[in-house]
């Protein structure tokens, strides 16, 4: 096809035109620039508070090892008076034995003397203690002296068995009939000492 041009005008060339710029790919990039700082926002200020719970940890954490020391030094002088009140029990437990004990030969000399006055006839030459066991030798004008001393010594209660071990008739003496004799005995258990704990 043929132009023509009638208006005698000479004809504009059309220039080549450039590329175009718009303000698209700017506002991605605004866009993206505003996420990341949002993001990054987001980020820091979580940094922040996690920080800040860490340091209340470790106040809460410094707080509770104290607690744990005191409690620890509260147990230990707990655990102490304790073992010094077992200690003082023992201690007082022995001191109370020691002195149910120390009644003991008393008793039993009492025990024999009462027995030998409450017999007639009778005469105790020796006694000896071994333990609980107790042997006790002397001489009687009869047996019936012997038998009625055994049951007094049994009626006392501080003897658990009274056995009769040997009697004979003393051949020196023909004018009086005289008996020497041998008891064993077992001394009854103690009764035990009174608790003292409290």
């Amino acid at each position: 096809m043929i132009r023509v041009n009638l208006m005698g005008l000479p004809k504009q060339r059309k220039r080549a035109r450039g590329p175009v710029v718009t303000l698209e790919g700017g506002r991605s990039l605004i866009l993206l620039v505003v996420v990341v700082a949002v993001v990054a926002g987001y980020a820091y200020f979580r940094h922040q508070s996690l920080q800040q719970q860490l340091q209340d940890l470790d106040v809460q954490v410094t707080e509770l090892q104290r607690e744990l020391a005191d409690l620890n030094r509260i147990k230990q002088e707990y655990d102490a008076n304790v073992a010094r009140r077992e200690a003082l029990t023992a201690r007082i437990n022995v001191i109370e034995a020691l002195k149910a004990r120390q009644a003991g030969p008393v008793q039993l000399l009492a025990t024999l003397a009462s027995a030998v006055v409450r017999t007639d006839s009778l005469w105790l030459t020796s006694f000896t203690q071994t333990g609980q066991n107790i042997t006790i030798e002397g001489t009687a004008l009869n047996v019936k002296a012997v038998a009625d001393f055994m049951t007094q010594l049994l009626n006392q209660r501080i003897f658990a068995t009274v056995d009769l071990r040997e009697t004979a008739q003393d051949p020196a003496s023909r004018a009086v009939d005289n008996f020497s004799f041998i008891l064993n005995g077992q001394l009854a258990a103690p009764e035990p000492a009174p608790s003292t704990t409290g």
